[in-house]
């Protein structure tokens, strides 16, 4: 079995821009603003679960009011049909107000045309704040065969470890590239740390004392988090090999313990590839300010 990098939850982070890509022509609020949070926030967990809404089942938008509702964009009780001005504004500040930057003055959400331009600038605000890093492993059989896809996220509502299920397309080798495959509509990539996977391992297991929690996930699957993934099957966890993750494209992850994560990679160094200056590791541990 492929092995990788999950011991390189370290928070390593640097700047992002704007991806060179355009979001779609809005239909309704409450769809295009649960797209822009599933472009800025892959698998964002939730932090409420949400029994009763304020639209029918049979409402064409209930699941994106769902997935609002239960990351705390919409409020319960909010008037979402139509959409109130000062509801969608108060979105978009609870959106903003993740990074720390400020929100743009929201239009009229029944103007569809203002509701997309709404959110390019919202995104155009945030993505200079984002700091993502691409976490990356290739096999020991073949360079090109990429063994572990992760990204860093600290900079955010929730600071956690993206996992993405890797596809069987051979890249070419350029780290780089790899991180590029991360990039969204509301950020580039350019940031990384690789390593051949049984260096990942290794230090996994011999040096993490951390417990591994699964805290979200795309899709998104029903019932409560976190997860507690057993200690020893990490491993098959991040192979997309194990039950808890079984269908999933995305998983999000956080370490409870005591990792010592900066003292590990220093010692690591000779063994790892990487673009981040020793500036750039200082800021592993920063998130927004709340």
């Amino acid at each position: 079995m492929a092995r990788w990098a999950a011991w390189l939850v370290l928070g390593l982070s640097m700047s992002a821009g704007h991806a060179a890509c355009t979001l779609p022509m809005p239909t309704h609020p409450l769809p295009a603003l649960a797209h822009v949070v599933r472009t800025l926030e892959p698998a964002l967990p939730r932090s409420i679960v949400v029994g009763r809404l304020e639209l029918p089942d049979d409402h064409p938008h209930v699941e994106d009011l769902r997935y609002l509702r239960e990351r705390r964009v919409i409020a319960r009780g909010a008037e979402v049909e139509p959409m109130a001005p000062d509801v969608w504004q108060a979105a978009l500040d609870e959106i903003a107000g993740w990074y720390g930057v400020a929100a743009p003055i929201a239009g009229d959400p029944a103007d569809l045309a203002r509701v997309g331009a709404d959110l390019d600038t919202l995104l155009a605000r945030i993505a200079p704040a984002l700091r993502p890093a691409a976490l990356v492993a290739w096999t020991t059989e073949d360079v090109r065969r990429i063994a572990f896809l992760g990204l860093v996220w600290n900079w955010s509502a929730y600071p956690r470890l993206i996992v993405t299920r890797p596809t069987d397309e051979v890249w070419d080798g350029a780290l780089r590239s790899a991180a590029a495959r991360l990039a969204t509509c509301a950020y580039d990539v350019t940031a990384y740390v690789g390593a051949v996977a049984p260096v990942a391992v290794d230090l996994f297991l011999a040096e993490n004392r951390a417990r591994m929690y699964l805290v979200g996930s795309e899709p998104d699957l029903p019932g409560a988090w976190p997860h507690e993934v057993p200690v020893g099957e990490e491993v098959d966890v991040f192979a997309f090999a194990h039950p808890l993750v079984a269908g999933l494209d995305s998983f999000s992850a956080v370490f409870v313990g005591d990792p010592a994560p900066v003292l590990t990679f220093v010692r690591l160094l000779p063994r790892v590839r990487t673009n981040l200056s020793p500036v750039g590791m200082g800021r592993i541990l920063q998130t927004p300010r709340r």
